[in-house]
C-alpha cells in the first residue's frame, strides 16, 4: 500500500518558515507530460562559474572553491565537493565583448576534467590565439563522490 501526502506548505518545527528538505539520489521527477521520468540528483548542476578571465574576478559561482588564472586564454577551478570520477561533463562558453549581439568574432570555447576537483577551460578566437573573455561561463554535470 502506498502513501501519499499532500500540503500547501513545509517548515521546520519552530514554525519559522525555513526548512531543509533530503531527496534520495533515487527521486525521480516526472516530466511535463506526465509519462517520462529521470532522476532528479543526477540532472542537477554539480556546479558552475561566472568568470571574468580579464580582471580576473570570479562574479559569482557555486560549488567552486577558487579559480587559477594560469595564462592568456587559460584558467583552472577547483570544485569543492568533488566529483565521482575525471568523466564529468563540462559545458563552456563566454564572450570578449559586453555586447554578445555586436561581437565581431566567434570565440572557441574548451573545457576538460584534470582531476575529480579540477578542471580547467580556456578560449581562443577564430584567429587560433587565446585569449581572456570578459564573460566565461561553464558548468559541471555528473555524479558526486
Amino acid at each position: 500500500m502506498t502513501s501519499q501526502l499532500n500540503v500547501d506548505t513545509i517548515v521546520d518545527k519552530a514554525g519559522s518558515g525555513g526548512t531543509n528538505v533530503k531527496i534520495a539520489n533515487t527521486s525521480v521527477t516526472v516530466a511535463e507530460g506526465g509519462s517520462g521520468t529521470q532522476n532528479t540528483v543526477q540532472g542537477l548542476a554539480k556546479g558552475w562559474l561566472h568568470y571574468d578571465q580579464r580582471t580576473p574576478t570570479v562574479r559569482d559561482s557555486f560549488n567552486i572553491t577558487s579559480v587559477e588564472d594560469t595564462a592568456n586564454g587559460h584558467y583552472k577551478a577547483t570544485i569543492t565537493n568533488a566529483m565521482d570520477n575525471i568523466y564529468y561533463t563540462l559545458a563552456h562558453s563566454g564572450s570578449y565583448d559586453a555586447d554578445i549581439t555586436n561581437s565581431s568574432r566567434a570565440d572557441i570555447h574548451f573545457g576538460f576534467p584534470e582531476t575529480t576537483t579540477l578542471y580547467q577551460n580556456g578560449s581562443m578566437n577564430t584567429g587560433n590565439s587565446y585569449i581572456d573573455d570578459t564573460y566565461s561561463l561553464s558548468v559541471v554535470h555528473g555524479d558526486l563522490a
